[in-house]
């Protein structure tokens, strides 16, 4: 028989006002603790998913293309040939590979002009975050027939006055110097966040290689996604290597992985990562605090029954034992309020998403929010075994209690 489990369970926590209100105050900081704690948590793993499946759908985990086109405006054809095909082929660790073409025109309506970027594609999913940021429209179709369709960014079309159905005309600079015109039709208008994706139109990659005179194996590049995603930089390096050794074109052709090519994006997570990690920390300390508190009164207000069971012949370290069960009792009481509610607020914004954000300034619309099973049971398996464990060191004060003295104790 457990003995001091025992005597925890039939020991009232409610023999004066002192302590149910430091009970109370102890319980609600646990469960005020692990509710910021877990929400804390799945919004900085909210923010870095949804980020990283926007950088996925719109320049996927690696871009390969010429090394001068990386980094600068400057679009540099390359061309996909048997070469470039071998080494892609062997290298593990690759779901899919998209080519993609693009150049810069002046696109005009009746109502104005502006400069843009188009980029022809050859794929864009219909679960794809430019898919969901649709304001209105419908995707380019992508099909056997060519069609002259353009999915322009809401700013482009806020500028140029036009709205899904209309047309508006792209004028081209030939290689005499004189103004090329073509009409397309705005199929949709997408809503691009932030800096992600770059506010560019889509439309056909065929249409994009007939405005710069490219015939079919002539590209900018190539999108591969891979199998796992923390396997990128692996494949990025692997590919690096084999087009060093191995390709046979005239082109300077290398790779770059996502976490690269934005990696001032990937700063800005990082320190989210460091504020979460300063929040989680505080409001275990609260926590901490608060529970302290509440063994001691506990302990205190027990004074004579401690000196009564030392007496009686019990350990200190069996005496600890139960006021470390009384405590533990708390902390379950307290993470499981903190987990419902924590629970509740995250359900509450995954699918209503009440509380929006400007896109501009944090890349999405709304609080992004993602954890799983697994990480509410590590979180909070960690939580309790480090502030049990350190409520125990606390209460090695019973040691210092005699018996003598505490059985006289009112």
């Amino acid at each position: 028989m457990n003995l001091p489990l025992f005597i925890a369970q039939h020991t009232s926590l409610s023999t004066s006002s002192t302590q149910k209100t430091m009970v109370r105050i102890a319980t609600l900081a646990v469960a005020v603790s692990i509710t910021v704690m877990v929400i804390t948590i799945a919004v900085v793993a909210g923010f870095r998913k949804q980020i990283h499946s926007t950088i996925r759908d719109t320049s996927a985990d690696i871009t390969i293309t010429d090394l001068a086109a990386i980094y600068g405006t400057e679009n540099r054809p390359i061309v996909k040939n048997a070469s470039l095909d071998n080494i892609l082929s062997q290298t593990p660790g690759i779901e899919s590979i998209d080519s993609y073409a693009m150049c810069s025109v002046v696109i005009r309506s009746e109502s104005d002009a502006a400069g843009i970027v188009i980029k022809g594609v050859t794929n864009i999913p219909e679960q794809s975050t430019i898919a969901k940021s649709l304001s209105e429209g419908t995707l380019p179709r992508l099909e056997v027939a060519r069609r002259k369709e353009l999915l322009l960014p809401t700013e482009i079309a806020e500028k140029l006055k036009v709205r899904a159905g209309d047309r508006v005309e792209l004028l081209l600079l030939k290689s005499d110097s004189t103004p090329g015109r073509e009409l397309f039709k705005v199929a949709g208008i997408y809503h691009p966040f932030g800096e992600l994706p770059i506010a560019i139109a889509l439309t056909d990659i065929r249409n994009v290689q007939k405005i710069n005179k490219w015939d079919s194996s002539i590209i900018s590049g190539l999108e591969v996604r891979v199998t796992d995603y923390a396997d990128m930089q692996t494949v990025t390096d692997i590919i690096n290597d084999s087009l060093f050794q191995n390709y046979d074109g005239v082109e300077n052709i290398s790779a770059i992985s996502a976490d690269n090519l934005y990696a001032h994006i990937f700063a800005w997570l990082d320190t989210h990562d460091i504020n979460a990690t300063v929040i989680v920390v505080i409001m275990f300390i609260v926590a901490l605090f608060n529970m302290i508190t509440a063994l001691l009164i506990l302990i205190f207000e027990r004074t004579r029954m401690v000196g009564i069971l030392k007496s009686m012949g019990m350990s200190n370290r069996a005496v600890r034992k139960i006021f470390l069960y009384l405590t533990a009792k708390i902390v379950g009481i307290g993470l499981t309020v903190g987990n419902i509610i924590a629970l509740a607020l995250i359900v509450i914004q995954k699918y209503t998403g009440v509380i929006k954000l400007d896109s501009s300034a944090y890349f999405v619309s709304e609080v992004p929010v993602s954890i799983g099973v697994i990480d509410i049971i590590t979180i909070n398996a960690i939580f309790a075994a480090i502030i049990l464990l350190l409520l125990f060191g606390s209460t090695a004060i019973v040691s210092k209690i005699k018996p003598s003295e505490a059985v006289k104790y009112e």
